[in-house]
């Protein structure tokens, strides 16, 4: 796997830690919050999103080239960090996406303070914990396993050889480093927040939550669950999909998420 490296990459400090930021496009500002993978074959900040917004995709806390504070131990931690990182980027009546943990935290930001955001986008996340089914195992497995789990057909994934491509030395190490920063935020509660549902329903955002139909870390029940407990949100799952619909079925993620961002007043 070859990490992505972009030409708009930049540093910003945020509470006296260094924040990798990438930025592109122009026009009303959208944040971009990754999974726990990080962005993958799909750069936010120079498709489609890139031609109607600036597009604001930083890396989390101990994940790439971003420092953790020593007090950051949990999601919600991480979603008052993000929020820190919005006020000092001067970020206003922003659009929130996120995508897997990314979703999660993005969720976490709106049941906080909602009043600067303009729309929001959950997009196979973590966060919310099935009734029915489970949230599946991906700390104790292999890469290889965890791979296979993150897509519903690995050969329809366009230049899915750049996510197989043999890793350097520094990215493995990177990879790694994420690995473990994941399980030191999602252990324990496993992926999720008991309280997160009840907050949930404050949220009045106008919201958009995506799913691939054949998820098989976060069953799409999750997502019906999102797109019940949020306030004002709609849900639109697409099929024969995995985790990452961004990066297996891109056209009609990118349809589905513009769609929604051209009925934003």
């Amino acid at each position: 796997m070859t990490l992505m490296k972009t030409a708009n990459q930049s540093t910003v400090t945020v509470s006296g830690h260094d924040v990798e930021l990438r930025k592109g496009g122009s026009g009303p500002a959208l944040l971009w919050l990754h999974g726990g993978e990080g962005f993958g074959t799909y750069d936010p900040t120079t498709g489609p999103l890139a031609e109607k917004f600036t597009v604001y995709a930083p890396s989390h806390p101990g994940f790439f080239g971003t420092s953790r504070p020593d007090w950051l131990y949990t999601i919600n931690d991480v979603a008052h960090f993000t929020k820190d990182l919005v006020q000092e980027l001067g970020i206003e009546d922003y659009v929130l996406v996120g995508h897997s943990i990314g979703g999660w935290i993005a969720a976490e930001m709106a049941a906080m303070d909602q009043h600067s955001l303009k729309g929001l986008v959950i997009i196979d996340s973590a966060g919310v914990r099935p009734v029915n089914g489970e949230i599946t195992e991906v700390f104790m497995v292999s890469d290889d396993a965890r791979l296979k789990l993150g897509f519903h057909n690995a050969e329809q994934v366009p230049n899915f050889d750049q996510i197989t491509a043999e890793r350097s030395s520094e990215e493995a190490a990177i990879l790694h480093a994420n690995k473990e920063m994941m399980s030191r935020l999602c252990w324990r509660p496993y992926l999720h927040n008991p309280s997160l549902p009840y907050f949930l329903g404050g949220v009045k955002t106008p919201a958009l939550v995506i799913w691939g139909k054949q998820d098989a870390i976060f069953p799409v029940e999750c997502g019906e669950m999102y797109a019940k407990l949020l306030g004002n949100a709609t849900l639109k799952t697409i099929d024969n999909c995995g985790h990452k619909p961004q990066m297996e079925k891109p056209d009609e993620f990118n349809a589905a998420i513009i769609s929604f961002l051209d009925g934003l007043k």
